[in-house]
């Protein structure tokens, strides 16, 4: 059974299909993050030892580590509640922090998957050109090229039962 066939099953079942963000791509994140987060502090120690944390290359060491602990803290944030969630169903598609929603009907365009092979993004485009697009990426759904076709279809049913 496809992917798409076991998310169409859901969907008729359930009401809705959710996509929680994917554990396996947020612990590689973490894994990362701490690396990089342990690597500056480390530096950092090692510079304010030797008296030498002036100038931007100081500024620049701690905004560093502040950003690194920004990353690793929305990392570990994402991995216990495992939002944002992108959720499809009768309505439309709600996707990211803030929930931003496209009804079935506010969707002018959806992308196939474009982008670097890690940083692969479904887009939604909406009718209305003031709104931004919706972004769904490998971090909620693995299956993306399977995505697209099987929002389109979604859409087009929708559409056609509207009517």
């Amino acid at each position: 059974m496809s992917t798409a066939t076991t998310w169409t099953t859901e969907f008729d079942t359930a009401g809705q299909v959710v996509f929680p963000q994917r554990r396996n791509r947020l612990l590689v994140r973490l894994a990362i993050g701490v690396v990089l987060l342990g690597n500056s502090i480390w530096s950092n120690i090692e510079h304010i030892r030797d008296d030498d944390m002036s100038g931007a290359l100081g500024v620049l060491r701690v905004t560093a580590l502040a950003a690194f602990v920004y990353i690793v803290g929305l990392t570990l944030w994402q991995l216990i509640t495992r939002r944002p969630v992108v959720t499809v169903d009768a309505t439309g598609i709600k996707a990211g922090l803030t929930r931003r929603s496209l009804d079935w009907h506010q969707i002018s365009r959806i992308d196939d998957p474009a982008g670097m092979s890690p940083f692969t993004t479904v887009q939604l485009h909406p009718t209305d050109r003031l709104s931004r697009a919706v972004h769904i990426s490998k971090d909620n759904v693995l299956e993306l090229t399977e995505l697209s076709p099987w929002l389109r279809t979604l859409q087009a049913r929708h559409l056609t039962h509207d009517t």
